[in-house]
């Protein structure tokens, strides 16, 4: 309803400029606007589109035929006019306004980015339109972003709550598969808090959860805590972050690692000025404590992440690399040696398809290559001679998805992947399905 009535408003505030019939395009102008208070929108376009192509070119003209697009539903139109408004005195409402229309394409992210940029030019926006993109901001859960201009505390939530079904359990990362499958059910619960240090600068509390337990084993239940505080700076259309990260994990009840350190990001939805791809840059180092029996994940952790994303209409596609280093203690026993160390290579593309409003499908492809630090030795059962060899890992995962949303906090995802890794040492090798079925919201 808010966003109705400031198109409505944006269309009586144009209204006085373009409704006086001085001639004949004026007149095509008032024709059009009395058909759209009547209800007759394809008609009020029609009146609108031969004013404009007759050589009529004025802000308030741009304005009624974004608000018909809009109307209609043709939200390329709508963006279009909307847009050459964007070097006059009313940039900060159309900028408002086409963050309504990414909202109404289901484009979330475009929106952001449009009411994000309203505030940075705080001082040039008019008082209502300033407020109207904060509110929006919030409902979009843009938490730091809200914080930093209107101070105080911005809390945010995500719930996901599923069953599925694994074909071929594994325990610890460089464990064996097993060849049982199992159904599990699992929850994950996240949180932040953001805290305003001023405009630009905030601190941010991160907070995640995850359980999942196995219905037939119980030694393949799992759980994870983690925890991020950390300082957050927005520097034009980027955001920086440094934050210390504490996390505990446990298998089948045991505890399996203790891991704290830091992480640096950097994020923004324009890698550069004017480019459509967004960003999403992240290095991490922590220290890693094992449980009682996994002494030999001891150690430390080092990783770097590269993150690509762009939207073509209804289509999204996304690209990332991310490099492991791993420096543990590794298990060394009197009758052998196994390393745990491993440094990664992995590689993955998605894409996302709009097929209708509140449906979205997707797939995406992954492979990692892990190369071990040390070789592997160990006593071969036939001829009882020692053997060393050095693991090398090729994973490969496709996988695809459905998202049906329930409303705008509210959607039900239904997933499917199918893993192959190929292994030097074929004791490692495997395939693996997994079917997941959740219902996700956010607060």
């Amino acid at each position: 309803m808010r966003s109705l009535l400031l198109l409505l408003f944006v269309l009586w505030q144009s209204w006085p400029v373009a409704a006086a019939p001085e001639n004949a395009l004026q007149q095509l102008v008032s024709e059009g606007t009395a058909q759209f208070r009547e209800g007759r929108l394809g008609q009020a376009r029609k009146l609108f589109e031969q004013a404009s192509e007759r050589g009529l070119q004025s802000p308030s003209l741009h304005y009624n035929l974004g608000v018909v697009c809009y109307q209609l539903g043709d939200y390329d139109a709508a963006s279009q006019w909307f847009a050459r408004l964007l070097n006059g005195r009313d940039q900060a409402l159309a900028s408002y306004n086409l963050g309504l229309v990414a909202l109404a394409d289901e484009r979330p992210d475009d929106a952001a980015r449009w009411f994000r940029s309203i505030l940075e030019a705080a001082d040039e926006a008019p008082e209502k339109v300033l407020g109207l993109a904060e509110r929006q901001l919030a409902d979009l859960g843009e938490g730091p972003e809200r914080a930093s201009v209107q101070g105080g505390l911005s809390p945010q939530g995500y719930l996901s709550l599923g069953g599925g079904y694994d074909s071929n359990l594994s325990s610890t990362p460089e464990a064996s598969a097993s060849n049982d499958g199992g159904v599990y059910a699992e929850l994950i619960a996240a949180g932040s808090l953001n805290y305003s240090l001023g405009r630009e600068r905030w601190l941010t509390l991160d907070l995640v959860g995850f359980a999942r337990r196995y219905a037939e084993d119980e030694d393949y239940d799992q759980q994870l805590l983690q925890l991020k505080l950390g300082g957050m700076q927005s520097w034009r259309r980027w955001i920086f972050g440094i934050r210390p990260v504490f996390s505990q994990s446990w298998l089948s009840g045991e505890q399996l690692e203790t891991r704290w350190g830091g992480e640096w990001l950097a994020r923004s939805q324009e890698c550069l000025p004017g480019s459509d791809w967004g960003c999403d840059l992240r290095v991490s180092v922590e220290q890693i404590d094992g449980g009682k029996g996994y002494e030999a994940y001891d150690g430390q952790w080092y990783q770097a992440q590269l993150g690509l994303r762009r939207r073509f209409g209804v289509l999204e596609l996304g690209a990332r690399y991310r490099l492991e280093l791993n420096d543990r203690h590794d298990l060394s026993e009197p009758e052998g040696f196994v390393s745990v160390s491993p440094t990664r290579h992995e590689w993955m593309l998605d894409a996302r398809y709009r097929l209708k409003p509140g449906l979205v499908v997707g797939a995406e492809a992954m492979l990692r290559h892990s190369r071990y630090g040390k070789p592997h030795v160990w006593i071969d059962p036939d001829s009882g001679e020692q053997v060393e060899r050095r693991r090398e890992d090729d994973l490969k995962s496709v996988g695809v998805m459905a998202e049906l949303s329930l409303g705008q906090r509210w959607l039900v995802r239904q997933q499917w992947v199918f893993q192959h890794q190929d292994s030097r040492l074929r004791v490692y090798d495997y395939r693996r399905h997994g079917l997941v079925l959740s219902l996700e919201g956010v607060f």
